[in-house]
């Protein structure tokens, strides 16, 4: 007995929906609409070529992806406020002396940062200074109020 291909599309389908579920990264979601729209062109007897399905299921998985994914990722995933920022408020040492924008290094909890001044002000190594915020693997810095 063989499997008709819309069983295959709607099953391939259901799975990447479930695998965009447990990632959530809102890209994998638009191949699972798109494998469940061709099943069901081909179920319904409209889409029968294997070459047209493909075609299909290519062009509509970029039009997905491109026209919404950032309109649901900026719905309902990490928001602008919901930046990491355990670290805010925490003292470091500097090490190396920081002039306005220009980057140098931070030492906290042992180990050695980047780091940028949040405000453009100087420091010199040896002070202390507050973490505003951090970016990736760099740390922005404020003076610490006395």
């Amino acid at each position: 007995m063989m499997i008709a291909n819309e069983i295959y599309w709607g099953a391939g389908g259901v799975a990447l929906i479930i695998a965009d579920v447990l990632f959530g990264t809102f890209f994998v979601l638009f191949l699972g609409i798109s494998a469940l729209i061709i099943g069901a062109l081909a179920w319904a007897g409209v889409l029968n070529d294997t070459l047209y399905q493909w075609l299909l299921f290519a062009a509509i998985s970029i039009l997905g992806v491109v026209l919404f994914r950032s309109r649901l990722l900026q719905w309902f995933g990490p928001g602008k406020d919901d930046k990491y920022n355990e670290h805010q408020g925490h003292n470091v040492e500097v090490i190396d002396s920081m002039e306005g924008s220009k980057q140098g290094k931070v030492k906290y909890r042992g180990t050695e940062w980047m780091a940028v001044s949040a405000s453009g002000e100087t420091f010199l190594p040896g002070e202390t200074a507050v973490i505003d915020k951090l970016d990736g693997i760099v740390i922005y810095i404020n003076k610490k109020e006395n």
